[in-house]
């Protein structure tokens, strides 16, 4: 006995010969040898779940009480009893020719509901299908009070005229009777004919393999139905696979009408109309047909994600106010849709999955024998690790006339190093997607540029573009704008551990027990990348804090070790190369973190400073940067450096009169960076890495200061310097593989000029502005202001 309102599930090969007794709740037998082999009886619900065929006694379902077949499932019983208020339920969704149920005798009452009745045949036809449910031994008692399919009255299934009853002949049978509404007049059935195809449920479907054809509508007089026009309402699905030739209108008003197999609409030549309401869908797999013009102003879909290369054909104009949208996965493009005729664009958009890489790339495309005009906005889903295009990928080949606005690229599409835009080609009125720059004629700002690809491991040599094979040579890439917010993150956080002891200590013209000192820098960088095709402007500040730990001296020479720390921020705004089409994108980058460090300095003068000096320090970095740009989102990782500097000089006194001096201080330094950064996969899918590496920066220069006295106390030391400066390797970075480097000048000048006032014996200030200069429109301008407190 199954008592309580829970569920309980019998598996075994039960042989007991008692009686089954469900109380309440849900008894499901998911073998067929469950439920031994006495009589049932049924309060609650029972579910026969194994896809076989269950041989019972007797079954009795009471009032209020379910009996359930699921699909695959079969009863062979020897009385059946269906109490009056009971249900009987049968899902047909595996039948066969077979009846579902044989029995001895039958008692007949309450509700039969009846799901899965789309697969009842392969192929629903114009004649009435007429399926055995129940096959009694003996004559049937009764009948049912109520049918449903699937839970809902058979007059809300307005697609199907069905009707269940016994057979008259020998009451032994109960048949269910099953057509199309569509032809219920001709078949003379109790339900009006009609061309509406209501699927409520979201989930339902329903295919149609008949042929529609036009139907008398003269048949029933009453009818309103033209007997011509299909009415598509309801969430749910309705499939179309046969060769329909109604000539009448199609309207898609809700859910989805598709069309599979042979399926078509209308005869070749047919005008009819297709029209398809914002929030219905309409499409097609491959093969399949419309012959009429198809205004959408919800979503055309053509071919599925199981298909490879379907072609949709529409052999009539199209105007799209909705969406139209490749049913293709963004891994195996390559469906079509074909237009036989014009297309017009009222604000609808077009969205296509494509291989990002040259002109042969696999695509999605938009076919049109005619004109092309109006507007449309078009969103590439890319895969690839992009490549070098000449003309590019073509993605809406029209035959006649298209305007130069027909189609538009709303969204930013990159590949690896590229940015593809879409360009109408006017000679031949077709739209490509291409990773190209504006000609040198058009003022693109850039040059063709070499980048190093993954090229399995030859020399790393520069690629040289591909040649359109007209007079404007080489084409140039369209680089993605976010190239130099990567590379000015890795340059600002290299270029903002660099400093001298000058920079650092001041002019000191005294020995001090020790010092702290705090220095405050902000500045603005100028620099480009990829070969001048991408323009860099960094803003960046530094607050550095430090101060001496150890101080020694013999009473002339002296060594002092401090240590520091700093806080830096910097901003970069990246600016790509213009694309032939006239686009340019930005993108920033911002970095900021910590710097911590030692230094040591030793003086051959420990009191005045004059002579040979030598500087070391060792800093230690760690930063958290991000990288804003456009649809590809934001991006944002850790990077940390490590550098060491060695420096030497030669301070030379001239003394003047009054106590005042002149100095000359010829300088080297020579500093070696590590720089580290996680790995990246943007919204595209592209790797962005390869910033780890070192690199060697050398200076010259020569620093002049002077000391002015100005009282008994107050020095004032106004002072410059010149530098130039030698770097070993360039900032790079890499996407999917393929290393773009910025355009850092190997060689740069420098002047810093300023002024420093020893206000007393303890504290000093001083302020200084720097600038940077070098090819490659390179330049650097800041400045700094130091505090040092001596004791």
């Amino acid at each position: 006995m199954k008592t309580g309102t829970g569920e309980l599930t019998l598996s075994g090969d039960n042989s007991y010969s008692g009686d089954t007794t469900i109380a309440d709740g849900t008894l499901i037998a998911a073998n067929v040898n469950a439920l031994g082999s006495g009589n049932i009886d049924n309060s609650g619900t029972l579910m026969l779940d194994a896809n076989g065929a269950f041989e019972l006694a007797n079954i009795t379902t009471h009032t209020g009480a379910t009996t359930a077949l699921a699909a695959g499932s079969t009863l062979d019983a020897g009385q059946l009893t269906q109490e009056d208020g009971s249900t009987l339920s049968i899902d047909l969704g595996a039948a066969t020719d077979d009846a579902v149920i044989t029995a001895d005798s039958v008692t007949l009452g309450g509700t039969l509901n009846v799901t899965g009745i789309g697969s009842v045949t392969d192929s629903w036809t114009p004649e009435a299908y007429t399926y055995t449910l129940i096959d009694s031994d003996s004559a049937i008692t009764s009948d049912f009070d109520d049918l449903t399919i699937a839970g809902m009255n058979r007059e809300d299934v307005d697609f199907l005229t069905i009707d269940g009853k016994v057979d008259e002949a020998d009451n032994t049978h109960y048949d269910l009777t099953a057509s199309l509404s569509w032809y219920a007049d001709r078949d003379n059935a109790t339900t009006d004919a009609h061309g509406t195809f209501t699927l409520s449920d979201p989930d339902g479907s329903f295919n149609v393999a008949a042929t529609l054809t036009d139907v008398d509508d003269t048949l029933d007089p009453g009818s309103r139905w033209d007997g011509k026009s299909l009415t598509k309402l309801g969430a749910g699905k309705l499939t179309l696979s046969g060769a329909n030739t109604y000539t009448g209108d199609t309207n898609v008003q809700e859910g989805t009408l598709w069309l599979s197999g042979d399926g078509s609409i209308g005869e070749m030549g047919s005008q009819q109309a297709v029209n398809v309401a914002s929030g219905a869908t309409f499409g097609g797999s491959n093969g399949t047909t419309v012959n009429g013009k198809v205004t959408n102003e919800g979503t055309l879909v053509f071919g599925d994600s199981e298909e490879t290369g379907a072609i949709f054909t529409l052999n009539g104009d199209l105007i799209n106010m909705g969406t139209i949208a490749s049913g293709s996965t963004s891994s195996t493009p390559g469906n079509t849709l074909y237009v036989d005729g014009n297309y017009t664009g009222n604000g609808g958009s077009l969205y296509l999955n494509t291989v990002l890489g040259d002109d042969d790339s696999a695509t999605d495309k938009l076919v049109i024998t005619g004109d092309a005009s109006g507007t449309t906005d078009l969103y590439i889903n890319g895969i690839g690790d992009g490549a070098q295009t000449t003309n590019g990928i073509e993605v809406v080949d029209v035959g006649g006339v298209s305007t130069s606005d027909a189609f538009e690229l709303k969204n930013e599409v990159n590949a690896s190093l590229y940015t593809y835009r879409l360009y109408w080609n006017e000679s031949d009125n077709d739209w490509y997607l291409a990773s190209k720059a504006q000609s040198d004629d058009d003022d693109s700002g850039g040059d063709d540029s070499d980048v190093t690809p993954s090229d399995g491991g030859d020399d790393g040599g520069n690629v040289t573009p591909p040649d359109d094979g007209g007079d404007g040579g080489d084409v140039a890439p369209q680089y993605r704008a976010d190239i130099g917010a990567y590379m000015g993150n890795q340059w600002m956080a290299r270029n903002l551990q660099m400093q001298t002891l000058y920079d650092r200590e001041g002019s000191q013209y005294r020995n001090a027990d020790g010092s702290v000192w705090a220095r405050f820098k902000a500045g603005k960088a100028e620099s480009e990348a990829v070969s001048g095709n991408i323009d860099m402007d960094s803003n960046y500040s530094q607050f550095q804090l430090g101060g001496d730990i150890l101080a020694w001296g013999n009473g002339q020479q002296s060594v002092t070790v401090g240590v520091m720390a700093s806080y830096i921020n910097a901003d970069t705004d990246s600016t790509g190369n213009r694309g032939a089409d006239g686009s340019q994108f930005t993108s920033s980058g911002n970095v900021d973190g910590y710097n911590l460090g030692v230094y040591a300095t030793w003086f051959a003068d420990a009191q005045t400073h004059s002579g040979a000096y030598v500087d070391s320090w060792y800093q230690y970095g760690f930063y958290n940067n991000s990288v804003e740009s456009g649809d590809a989102g934001s991006e944002s990782y850790d990077s940390t450096a490590n550098a060491v500097s060695l420096e030497t000089g030669y301070r030379y006194d001239i003394a003047l009169s009054n106590g005042n001096t002149v100095s000359l201080t010829p300088q080297a330094q020579v500093v070696w960076q590590n720089y580290s950064a996680d790995s990246v996969k943007d919204n595209y899918g592209t790797r962005i890495d390869g910033q780890d590496g070192d690199s060697w920066t050398t200076r010259l220069g020569l620093r002049v200061d002077g000391k002015l006295y100005k009282g008994s106390r107050t020095v004032i030391q106004p002072f410059a310097e010149a530098n130039w400066l030698h770097t070993s390797d360039d900032v790079s970075v890499s996407f999917d593989d393929a290393t773009v480097k910025q355009d850092l000048p190997a060689n740069r000048a420098e002047l810093k000029v300023g002024l420093q006032a020893d206000i007393d014996k303890q504290w000093s200030v001083r302020a200084q502005v720097a600038g940077q200069t070098g090819s490659n429109d390179f330049g650097d301008l800041n400045g700094s202001l130091n505090l040092r407190y001596n004791w």
